[in-house]
């Protein structure tokens, strides 16, 4: 599948409106000018980081421009200095991930030293996007069942969960699988399925502790050509790191059943749901290196009831029926539902004496949940599925990261990133002996159970960031390599089932009063034969080159192209009848050839968009940006 859009957006508002400048990082740029307005160059501009103690270093350029590239989020101090200037310090500058801020510095010809205190977010007056940041404050203070952090993005009004996707993302209406969520810069998507990585399989765990989580940027329209593989958004996350200070957190959540109403059928439709756990980092040398770790457990049991519903039209149990009617009601009853998850994230960071910055990162998440495979809700815990039917849905991820973001010179930067992360689905059934499934009259297992979906990704990423002029210029690459193993067949096991819709004959064939109720012509037998397993790989790479170019200081333009290419796997071809037969076809737009995919190389994205500040005062900006864009293939599409 390749999906394009193409998107054209207009807006003015007078809010912070934050944007996409260094993925998961940020910049602070400006003009620096004397009283008369007139451009100063050569002025030394260090900014320090106050939780950190990082220090980075520039000069303004001969259109009096500075700028600071790859930035991590936090809290800034920007200090001016210039013979036969008063030296001018802007303290508590608020740096978002993702977001770039002005901040243009007036000079003063007096010896007085000038200070400001900025303290709130700065409304961007250079960047197109369209974006919203859920930071710490929210992270840590609004309620939220379940605490995954990606569950706060909803704040954003462009985006809600996707009900056909069990929990996804859905960005503007779009599937959740043409979104993209990145953490610390790097792909945290699930290859195979498509969506997020972990979880979504089993009601909605957690695969990152959320005291882990700093903050993240909601990209719902106008992202630049460094990102790509969506159609519809951008979830933008860093990870917290430590710092000077130690700082930490403990919790303990508890959801008791008892504090829920009953259902009409005397069932508790709440959980008992404890969760715990908690984050804590800090220096191990000041202003050198720090470190912070994070554990998150969950432990919920959710009550749920097999009954059959079709059963409500027998009114009267005769003797020829009576067998497989009691049978069944033997079947129904409660049962429980759990879903049990622990995650852990271990990070390290260090900074050297010229700005640059080496991280580390560990993430691990373990998650399963027994009688899950066909679920009820709260509000709804009835099910027609009988016990024997159901099964557990497991999944286990790891993921590496290494992160080296390097100080070439006062205008350039280098970010190099590198991943490595595994992922295993394995879902089991809870019988393989033939037992009742969904309805009456079906007899076997779960039809795609027992199934296994495992997948790794190999990313490595770079961009180089530099200052000239009034132009911010970044170019870069992203390339991933995909490996997938899955084994997944329907009725495995074999499927008895018995046709149409009159539920007393059903009785009567199961009850044996039919003779050999084999022989009547509605019971059939299914089952899949031949290779369930699936072994391939896939390829994605990508290249991407984009300016901001500060035209004036009231208008800013932001264009650049993007390519994206994906190396798709070669299908088996060994069924030569099938092969012939689908060569033969004659579709409406022509013939194909099952045994090629063709790889996808003609994704060529190019961006352009503009923020103009009218007024020159930093309270109205209108922005505008049109493009084009890609979403990944999920490689089921190709199994």
């Amino acid at each position: 599948m390749k999906t394009l859009r193409m998107l054209i957006a207009f807006t003015a508002c007078s809010c912070a409106v934050w944007a996409q400048a260094d993925a998961h990082r940020g910049s602070i740029s400006g003009s620096i000018v004397d009283p008369n307005q007139a451009v100063i160059p050569g002025v030394k501009v260090v900014a320090s980081n106050q939780n950190t103690g990082l220090v980075r270093e520039t000069v303004s350029n001969d259109a009096g421009q500075y700028r600071f590239a790859a930035l991590d989020a936090g809290l800034y101090t920007v200090k001016a200095t210039a013979e036969g200037f008063a030296e001018f310090t802007a303290r508590d500058v608020v740096l978002a991930v993702g977001s770039s801020v002005q901040l243009n510095l007036n000079v003063s010809l007096e010896a007085t030293v000038q200070s400001i205190e900025v303290g709130a977010t700065i409304i961007q007056v250079q960047e197109t996007n369209s974006s919203q940041i859920v930071d710490q404050t929210a992270i840590r203070d609004l309620p939220i069942n379940g605490r995954r952090f990606q569950d706060f993005a909803t704040l954003s009004p462009m985006v809600q969960a996707d009900s056909r996707t069990r929990g996804q993302l859905s960005f503007a209406g779009q599937r959740g699988i043409n979104s993209n969520v990145m953490i610390d810069g790097s792909d945290y998507n699930e290859p195979f399925f498509g969506g997020i990585r972990g979880g979504e399989r089993s009601i909605f765990a957690f695969t990152v502790p959320q005291s882990a989580i700093q903050e993240f940027q909601v990209v719902s329209s106008g992202y630049a050509p460094e990102y790509g593989r969506s159609t519809g958004g951008i979830l933008n996350t860093v990870t917290r790191s430590g710092a000077n200070d130690y700082h930490g957190d403990l919790f303990y959540q508890l959801r008791h059943k008892e504090l829920g109403l009953k259902n009409p059928l005397n069932q508790q439709s709440l959980e008992t749901q404890h969760q715990y756990g908690g984050g804590i980092g800090g220096p191990i040398k000041r202003d050198k290196l720090f470190f912070f770790g994070a554990f998150e457990q969950q432990f919920a049991d959710f009550p749920r009831l097999v009954r059959f519903a079709a059963l409500d039209q027998i009114t009267n149990v005769t003797p020829d029926i009576a067998p497989a009617y009691n049978y069944y009601k033997s079947l129904e009853g409660p049962f429980a539902q759990t879903n049990d998850v622990a995650a852990a994230l271990g990070r390290v960071d260090y900074q050297f004496d010229n700005g640059s910055r080496l991280t580390g990162r560990y993430n691990y998440s373990r998650n399963e949940a027994q009688n899950a495979v066909t679920t009820g809700t709260s509000l709804n815990p009835q099910t027609n599925t009988a016990l024997s039917n159901n099964g557990t849905e497991g999944n286990n991820t790891h993921t590496v990261l290494g992160q080296y973001t390097s100080i070439l010179s006062p205008t350039t930067v280098n970010d190099l990133r590198v991943q490595f992360s595994r992922e295993a689905r394995p879902r089991s059934s809870n019988s393989e002996q033939v037992n009742v499934t969904t309805t009456i009259g079906q007899f076997g297992t779960r039809n795609f159970l027992p199934t296994d979906a495992n997948n790794s990704r190999f990313q490595i990423a770079d961009s180089l960031s530099m200052q000239k002029g009034r132009h911010s210029l970044k170019i870069g690459f992203d390339y991933s390599y995909i490996d997938v193993f899955q084994t997944f067949g329907f009725n495995q096991f074999g499927l008895f089932s018995i046709g149409g819709s009159d539920v007393a004959r059903h009785l009567r064939i199961l009850s044996g009063v039919s003779g050999n109720r084999f022989d009547d012509s509605l019971v059939v037998f299914r089952r899949q034969i031949g290779n369930l397993t699936l072994g391939t790989t896939a390829q994605q790479l990508a290249f991407f080159a984009q300016d901001n170019w500060r035209v004036t200081d009231r208008f800013t333009l932001n264009y650049g192209l993007r390519w994206e290419g994906q190396f798709n796997p070669e299908p088996e071809s060994n069924n030569d009848f099938l092969v012939q037969n689908v060569r033969n076809f004659a579709y409406p737009l022509g013939t194909t050839d099952p045994t090629k995919i063709r790889d996808q190389f003609d994704q060529w994205a190019p961006r352009v968009g503009f923020a103009w500040n009218p007024m020159g005062d930093n309270k109205t900006v209108i922005r505008a940006q049109t493009g084009f864009y890609y979403a990944q293939s999920p490689v089921i599409l190709y199994a």
